[in-house]
């Protein structure tokens, strides 16, 4: 089966327009399966993996996403990327009254991710329109 990948920005105005139009999903598989009837109107060989789809929807301006966590097995240090979206983890520290700091979690810049030290594994994604100003 031959299929085509779409660029960005073809990929973006597709999502706005499905964003517009149904203002909430509550799951990324719903979202993509939005997306690619979108982009097939266009194209019929177009299609869009998970995971790009879920970066673009993440870092655009016009989504407010919710991430809903479980938990996961304590680990010493997460040196690594944001399982959401890809980025680097920011370390959120705190000082202690001695002077000295200690880790409490990490915080993901680009995206509303965020773990503790008991890490959170990314479960389920709700995206919501953003009203434009």
């Amino acid at each position: 089966m031959a299929y085509s990948i779409p660029s960005d920005k073809e990929v973006e105005k597709a999502l706005r327009y499905v964003m517009r139009r149904v203002k909430g999903v509550d799951s990324l598989r719903k979202l993509r399966k939005l997306v690619i009837r979108e982009l097939q109107n266009n194209d019929p060989d177009y299609t869009v993996g998970i995971d790009r789809l879920r970066k673009l929807a993440v870092t655009a301006p016009f989504i407010k996403v919710e991430i809903y966590a479980r938990k996961g097995k304590k680990k010493k240090s997460l040196k690594g990327k944001c399982p959401v979206c890809g980025n680097k983890l920011e370390k959120t520290r705190n000082e202690t009254i001695f002077g000295g700091s200690v880790t409490l979690g990490y915080k993901c810049k680009e995206c509303p991710y965020w773990t503790t030290l008991k890490r959170r594994i990314p479960v389920r994604y709700y995206f919501e329109h953003k009203l434009e100003e």
